[in-house]
């Protein structure tokens, strides 16, 4: 599902407004200020590639900044990648500083608090399911707010890959071709962070946890009995022990298995392997379709109708 908003269709005192609730609805729910809110031309582009969604942004100066009121008005547990082409940024996240320079590419993290200030002159962004990455490296998070592969050729072939995953028409002709662009940029990014994080500390034993019960979780998606005790005793864990694995990561397991399940049926959907919106639903834990296509709406912004594989392409729409 791709979208694009200009602000230049609003009127001059109501842009940077509208700009604010377009990206907090869109990417992260954040307070947001600028220099420039009497005169605010921005325009955003995205697109969701596989279990990705990359954006690109064009504006002025501006301020995010997701404190403790915006993370419980608006939980959000993705990691999230910036790749500045041009302008310049500067991101404030776990007690680090760094400033973006053009060509820079930093990791953030949307469930802990951030003070994030740019001046996107050519501005790229991607979520990232946090799972995904952990999964292929646990030093993620030890590499949060912190510029990737500087020195390093591979710097630059990350952020074209973002680039023209999220800018290329061919792309969403085909929703394999998608799936493993997704993957290759994943793995890009994974690679990158070993190189960039190789002393980093071996993960903990609940960090390993929750990556195996992720793992777990996936591989189990369809059955109808998946649920806290039964992963708890596949894993020869108490309860207890994988309520804390989770909490570490500042979610829950049964809000990962939820998850997961929107994610399946947006595979489901996007891929044509299902028939229809009730099948999706039904196949992946959900007994009401209605509120299926809720929850659906509130995660990827889209209804699953929309994005529903009908004669050889996903149907998309817009406006739902």
């Amino acid at each position: 599902m791709r979208y694009v908003f200009s602000t230049t269709s609003v009127a001059a005192p109501e842009r940077f407004d509208y700009w604010r609730d377009v990206v907090c609805h869109h990417c992260i729910p954040a307070a947001s200020d600028s220099p420039h809110r009497d005169q605010f031309d921005a325009d955003i582009v995205g697109r969701s590639i596989g279990a990705l969604h990359v954006a690109k942004m064009i504006g002025p100066e501006h301020q995010w900044v997701r404190d403790s009121n915006s993370i419980r008005s608006g939980p959000e547990a993705n990691l999230w990648l910036s790749f500045l082409e041009s302008g310049v940024g500067y991101l404030e996240q776990n007690g680090r500083r760094v400033v973006q320079h053009a060509g820079d590419i930093l990791l953030y993290d949307a469930a802990r608090p951030f003070n994030y200030t740019i001046a996107p002159e050519s501005f790229f962004i991607l979520r990232i399911p946090r799972d995904l990455l952990l999964r292929r490296t646990a030093n993620a998070e030890h590499a949060v707010a912190t510029s990737l592969g500087p020195g390093t050729g591979f710097r630059a072939v990350l952020g074209a890959m973002i680039k023209e995953a999220c800018e290329s028409k061919e792309l969403s002709q085909s929703s394999h071709a998608e799936s493993r662009v997704a993957g290759a940029i994943l793995d890009l990014v994974s690679a990158i962070i070993e190189i960039h994080q190789g002393d980093a500390p071996p993960a903990s034993s609940q960090a390993t946890l929750y990556r195996k019960a992720l793992a777990f979780i996936e591989d189990n998606i369809e059955h109808t009995g998946l649920d806290v005790d039964y992963i708890a005793s596949s894993m020869h864990v108490s309860t207890r022990t994988l309520a804390r694995a989770f909490a570490g990561q500042a979610t829950t397991p049964m809000k990962a298995i939820w998850q997961k399940r929107l994610e399946a049926s947006y595979c489901a959907l996007r891929g044509g392997a299902v028939k229809n919106v009730t099948e999706a639903a039904m196949t992946y834990g959900f007994c009401d379709v209605s509120h299926f296509s809720r929850s659906f709406k509130k995660s990827y912004g889209v209804t699953p109708h929309s994005i529903l594989f009908r004669g050889g392409e996903p149907v998309e729409r817009s406006k739902d």
